[in-house]
């Protein structure tokens, strides 16, 4: 099977019905099991997969963000209905219907301001095909968290909103990103050029593609491999995403490096495929048409402050010091940082981004799932959305998984989730979410559920064993959250 993602779970498209006056297409894998349906609605592909069984729970599904050059790559956009496909398998043996929209644009690109419409219209059909849900959870992979709050913001028929692997603030979480990429441009690409010999722009780029190729391959040139990577760039990279509360543990299969060059490497590896890719050129060009401007800005951003209040900060510093740069050449890289050219955002473009995410004033429960080794939506997200809820007077509760990799969730992890967002919706109290409690649960789950879903050199999915690691952690706040 097919998977693409920048560093997160992904797998292939299904059928698809092309009209969305013609009728949907009904597949029944085995009788008596679970039904599955694969349609068109107003130009965007759905999946549901239901039960014979139904326990008249519906876990509507939010995925995450898709890089628009990954369309020109010939990668799909999965289809799957939950974080891990095994939790999608385990939730139908159950007895849970699942469903969801991958959105317009065969899903790629940024999706939020059409995506709320889409799952509407999904539960419409849903409703009138199947029967009206007695439980709605919206699930929210990764960038579908912004969704899948918003939807929950809109929509009454929603009963409580899970983020997995969620980011919830579009507009801090891009302003994050630009932090990081124009550290990483200041210190180490400042005079990059496209292969037509122009300047490589992150910001209202003139040469979109041109600027993203050219940024790729530098990224990864840093970056380096584990074996032989250039301890200075690393550690600038590495600087880079300390202003975003990004973590130094990239790798979920491996425990977060202890040696300060390891860990700066690791942290690089966040800013090479999250941020100068992922976030790169190609994606604020299409963010930029789709708002009608550029919503970003790093105007006015104290750089040796936002340093400071880094979670990272010891990490970056035993870095400089390790590569041989020093603390001196330290202070030295964020003069430059504070001394560089700034990036002002379009008012009208900025505000149309803010009208598409949540408030943060949900009337429904809130559970996240969340690693807090993630740099492609880092805790510190969670974090400050969560202060906001409460400061609502919200209702909601986290729980941290000490793993690397994002979203490296198993399924059982996501499977107790799940269940105890329902506990709480059906009968108004939280089950214990403690740690050993939600360990014990998840340990409880088939063997099948202990597994992480990633890829291999084929982009092929894979599913590595792994433990549930549910563990108490408090992390720090997003640096630019707007909350």
């Amino acid at each position: 099977m097919k998977h693409v993602r920048p560093a997160a779970v992904a797998s292939a498209l299904a059928l698809i019905v092309t009209a969305s006056t013609l009728p949907v297409a009904a597949v029944e894998p085995a009788p008596g099991d679970v039904v599955e349906y694969t349609g068109t609605i107003d130009g965007a592909d759905f999946r549901a997969v239901v039960p014979d069984d139904w326990n008249g729970t519906l876990v509507l599904f939010a995925h995450g963000y898709f890089p628009t050059q990954f369309a020109q790559m010939d990668f799909e956009v999965p289809d799957q209905l939950a974080n891990n496909p095994r939790a999608e398998e385990w939730l139908t043996g159950q007895g849970y219907a699942l469903a969801g929209s991958m959105f317009g644009d065969d899903g790629f690109g940024y999706t939020l301001p059409e995506a709320v419409d889409h799952q509407e219209n999904v539960l419409d059909w849903f409703a009138d095909e199947i029967g009206e849900p007695e439980t709605t959870l919206a699930n929210g992979q990764s960038f579908g968290g912004a969704i899948a709050a918003l939807h929950a913001d809109q929509d009454p028929r929603v009963d409580g909103l899970l983020g997995t692997s969620a980011g919830f603030d579009p507009v801090g979480g891009w302003d994050a990103a630009l932090d990081v990429q124009y550290a990483a441009m200041t210190l180490l690409f400042d005079d990059l050029v496209d292969e037509n010999g122009n300047p490589v722009e992150i910001v209202n780029p003139t040469y979109p593609e041109a600027s993203q190729a050219a940024l790729t391959g530098a990224a990864y040139e840093a970056l380096g491999k584990p074996e032989a990577f250039d301890p200075e760039a690393n550690a600038r990279m590495a600087l880079a995403g300390s202003l975003a509360q990004v973590p130094a543990w990239f790798d979920f299969a491996t425990p977060r490096p202890g040696d300060p060059l390891e860990a700066a490497h690791a942290l690089s590896g966040w800013v090479a495929n999250a941020y100068l890719i992922g976030h790169g050129p190609a994606d604020r060009a299409h963010v930029a048409e789709v708002f009608g401007g550029n919503p970003s800005t790093n105007a006015d951003v104290d750089y040796h402050e936002l340093f400071r209040r880094s979670a990272e900060r010891r990490t970056v510093e035993a870095a400089y010091v390790a590569a041989g740069l020093g603390k001196d050449q330290l202070r030295a890289d964020l003069d430059a940082l504070a001394a560089g050219t700034r990036y002002d955002a379009d008012p009208a473009a900025r505000a149309r981004m803010a009208e598409h995410t949540s408030p943060g004033d949900l009337d429904v429960p809130i559970l996240t799932v969340h690693t807090t080794g993630d740099g492609g939506a880092p805790a510190a997200d969670v974090r400050s959305y969560t202060d906001h809820v409460r400061a609502e007077c919200g209702d909601i509760r986290n729980l941290w998984v000490a793993r690397g990799g994002h979203p490296t969730v198993t399924a059982a992890e996501e499977i107790v989730a799940v269940q105890a967002l329902e506990h709480r919706v059906r009968t108004g109290t939280w089950p214990p979410l403690n740690p050993r409690a939600t360990g014990r649960s998840a340990a409880a789950l088939p063997a099948e559920t202990q597994v992480v879903a990633t890829w291999n050199e084929r982009f092929e999915t894979i599913f590595v064993d792994a433990d549930a690691e549910f563990t108490r952690y408090v992390p720090p706040r997003a640096p630019r959250a707007t909350y």
